[in-house]
């Protein structure tokens, strides 16, 4: 079956990306970090990562397009096929030795999700959904939590490049505070989205991430039950991002249209 080697190829990728990361991590020097932009920051190991993944995708699949984080569209353009990945996201966390973080690899067949794979090196738990066939983590099903909102955790992520947009996003953080039993903030969207698919959190919202953050999180959402949108409830990659059991996405729901639109 073809989605089963797609998903394979993912699972693969991940690995290797995340190998590299825990052999070059605690070694990253002031000197070897770059600034892309105001509180975003890449080394020579998020680079390595993206390189060794995409040399070992467009080796299996010459004819695909593959977007990486730091490089953009290489390959194949007009390819139906498009491999999406963040090759170390939580960078931040990884510079200062903060262990969260995580490799994500996604496969888009023209505009759907159809195959994706996380994995937290330090954890050592690898992730990977296809669609139709369910979500898994290290080899066992995984599934939404369907804990009542008094009982939840939910995940979110603070919009460290758009501090004009503070606080109002404060003002949703308040809500989810008083609406739940905790909120945390890990700092790598694509862990929060993996956990959030095994029931560890009960739900995450997110504003303005990038594709390559979410994609393999939003087919782990759905395919272990539960449900991922925007912000406007539609079923779209735009980077603002509500995730969770029916229930508590609901909630989390609310809670967003009430704050953030």
């Amino acid at each position: 079956m073809e989605l089963d080697t797609f998903i394979q190829t993912a699972k693969e990728a991940a690995v290797l990306g995340g190998s590299i990361l825990k052999e070059n991590f605690k070694k990253i020097k002031r000197e070897d970090v770059e600034y892309k932009a105001r509180k975003d920051f890449v080394t020579y190991v998020d680079k390595k990562s993206e390189e060794r993944i995409r040399n070992f995708i467009l080796s299996v699949y010459q004819e695909h397009a593959f977007l990486g984080e730091e490089e953009g569209v290489i390959g194949n353009k007009e390819s139906e096929y498009l491999w999406i990945v963040d090759p170390l996201d939580g960078t931040k966390n990884y510079i200062n030795g903060f262990e969260i973080y995580a490799v994500s690899v996604a496969l888009q067949k023209k505009d759907e999700i159809i195959a994706g794979a996380v994995y937290i090196p330090m954890l050592d738990k690898l992730y990977w959904a296809g669609k139709g066939l369910g979500a898994y983590m290290n080899g066992e099903r995984i599934k939404v939590s369907n804990r009542p909102k008094e009982m939840a955790i939910i995940a979110t992520g603070f919009p460290f490049r758009y501090v004009e947009e503070i606080d109002t996003y404060l003002k949703a953080f308040r809500e989810a505070m008083l609406t739940f039993s905790a909120v945390r903030r890990p700092g790598a969207a694509a862990v929060d989205l993996a956990m959030t698919a095994e029931g560890i959190f009960d739900g995450f919202f997110e504003m303005k991430l990038s594709i390559w953050d979410i994609a393999a999180g939003a087919l782990l959402i759905k395919e272990a039950g539960g449900i991922f949108s925007n912000f406007h409830g539609e079923d779209k990659l735009d980077g603002n991002v509500i995730a969770g059991g029916k229930d508590i996405y609901e909630e989390l729901k609310k809670i967003v249209q009430k704050t953030l639109i």
